[in-house]
């Protein structure tokens, strides 16, 4: 890298040019590197902000519908107990699809589920 030191006051005018020159790329340089450095940890906030508004919005969309049904549909019939027994199949399915994934190579330890109580 060429190396200018600043004209004194009886240097050529053109030189005093070429100076300014590498002057301004340097700085511009050093802009550069610093918007550059601050690029990725700011697109990784806007991705980790998407992803947590995307799983509020599915939870919130899920969650709300299954509250209201539960609480308009009263608790002893047919009804609740069909989707009890429907829940404890599911995890008891879950579990077993884990635990045979588990077994058949997989050195990751099965989570516990949470058991659905009547």
């Amino acid at each position: 890298m060429i190396r200018l030191n600043a004209p004194g006051s009886d240097g050529v005018a053109s030189l005093s040019t070429v100076w300014a020159v590498m002057e301004a790329a340097r700085a511009g340089a050093a802009d550069a590197t610093a918007a550059a450095r601050g690029f990725l940890p700011a697109a990784g906030a806007l991705l980790c902000g998407g992803i947590h508004a995307t799983g509020f919005a599915l939870g919130y969309a899920t969650t709300f519908p299954a509250v209201m049904l539960a609480r308009v549909v009263p608790g002893n019939n047919a009804v609740v107990y069909g989707l009890a027994d429907g829940g404890r199949a599911g995890l008891d399915l879950a579990r077993s699809t884990l635990q045979g994934a588990s077994l058949s190579g997989s050195s990751a330890a099965v989570p516990k589920l949470a058991a659905v109580e009547a």
